[in-house]
């Protein structure tokens, strides 16, 4: 499976250890630890997962989300909170800010890679109804 995935992190070591993770599934990615490139790289190349830092010093993540939405920046692109909090502070917030979901800074690999292959499965399928759709 293909795919692509935006890390929005702050912390350089934990966004290339993921690359890195992504890359052994053969899921194309790229990081940035700037909240101000984060629109750029949006629309240079229109990932199917974004995973973002709740915790980034000069905008927080949260922020990003909304400001994302308010301007229909990340279209279909599944927006997933990439923290250390808690699960059910990560819940919340995916709920109050409708997040697609979250993944927990040092939990199960595995799980992780998992849950984002869905989302992959899941944008491009949607994607691929919307297409379906308008021919």
């Amino acid at each position: 499976m293909n795919g692509r995935v935006l890390i929005v992190d702050d912390d350089v070591t934990i966004a290339e250890g993921m690359r890195q993770l992504l890359a052994l599934e053969g899921i194309e990615s790229w990081a940035t630890s700037s909240p101000f490139e984060f629109p750029m790289l949006l629309k240079r190349h229109d990932p199917d997962v974004v995973l973002l830092d709740l915790a980034m010093p000069t905008l927080s993540g949260e922020r990003m989300l909304e400001l994302s939405n308010k301007r229909e920046m990340h279209r279909d692109a599944r927006v997933v909170f990439f923290s250390g909090r808690s699960p059910d502070e990560l819940s919340a917030l995916t709920e109050r800010l409708g997040a697609t979901g979250y993944l927990q800074k040092g939990g199960d690999v595995n799980a992780m890679l998992r849950r984002i292959q869905f989302w992959i499965r899941e944008r491009r399928a949607l994607s691929e109804a919307r297409t379906e759709a308008d021919a």
